[in-house]
């Protein structure tokens, strides 16, 4: 039988039933660990906890929007309800919101963005941490971007919202340190989810007026490993970052972004 060294440790993962956060979801359960997922679209909620539970992992999911702080409460309430405590949080999930100059940008869509990559965050981070201070373990996992250093234009909302994270990460790490919690942020590069392949990537092809692969090869040119990030390269990180192997690593920034 294999070991999975974090049988009965329990996680939250936002945004856990696609992509990114599906594949997060799934390693951190294979691992054993209890996992718990929250996001807006029940469908494929309940369809990734199937797929745990039939490969033997345990976990449930519950609807929110992360727009609305009375739902991450009621969440939170409901996962303590079943688990008692929650020791790692990943905070995967995460909105574009408006592309266009900020001339153009809608105050309300700046505030939308904030909200869900930011805000929903500090919330989150604020309602676990007491029970991790009192069990004197957490682990809390940001997922940024490099978008907070590359400051594509066009996109400022976002950019904002993931350099905000990133400095939400390293306060807090500084706070909570003392009590065996450890914060960090994982800033991936452009990653080849389902949705990148079939919608983004045909998208940006038509407007250069170039072939999805040759798009995909202009993407992938610029980093040195010649390869552009992969679900599984985050939630590989995800799992080490919840371990007591990373127990004294808090306060990062870790770029996955094969150099970029």
């Amino acid at each position: 039988m294999i070991q999975k060294p974090l049988n009965g440790r329990v996680a939250l993962v936002t945004g856990g039933a696609g992509g990114i956060g599906k594949a997060i979801s799934k390693k951190l359960a294979e691992s054993g660990l209890k996992v718990a997922i929250i996001g807006r679209n029940e469908e494929k909620g309940l369809a990734c906890i199937h797929e745990i539970l039939s490969s033997g992992g345990e976990s449930i999911f519950f609807r929110a929007d992360l727009e609305n702080d009375d739902e991450i409460i009621m969440s939170l309430e409901n996962i303590f309800d079943t688990y008692g405590h929650i020791d790692v949080l990943v905070n995967n999930a995460g909105i574009s919101g408006f592309m266009g100059p900020v001339i153009e940008t809608p105050i309300q869509q700046v505030e939308k963005v904030l909200k869900v990559n930011l805000t929903s965050i500090f919330l989150l981070s604020k309602l676990v941490l007491p029970k991790m201070i009192t069990n004197k373990f957490g682990r809390i996992i940001n997922i940024s971007s490099v978008a907070y250093r590359k400051n594509t234009p066009n996109s400022a909302s976002y950019n904002i919202s993931k350099a905000g994270l990133n400095t939400l990460t390293k306060t807090l790490s500084k706070e909570v340190a003392s009590h065996g919690i450890t914060v960090n942020a994982i800033a991936p590069g452009l990653v080849l989810t389902e949705r990148i392949l079939n919608s983004r990537l045909p998208g940006m092809a038509k407007e250069s007026g170039i072939s999805p692969e040759e798009m995909l090869a202009r993407l992938t040119i610029d980093t040195d490993t010649g390869r552009l990030t992969r679900e599984e390269d985050v939630a590989e990180l995800v799992l080490f970052l919840s371990s007591n192997a990373s127990q004294n690593i808090t306060g990062e920034i870790i770029n996955v972004a094969g150099g970029l």
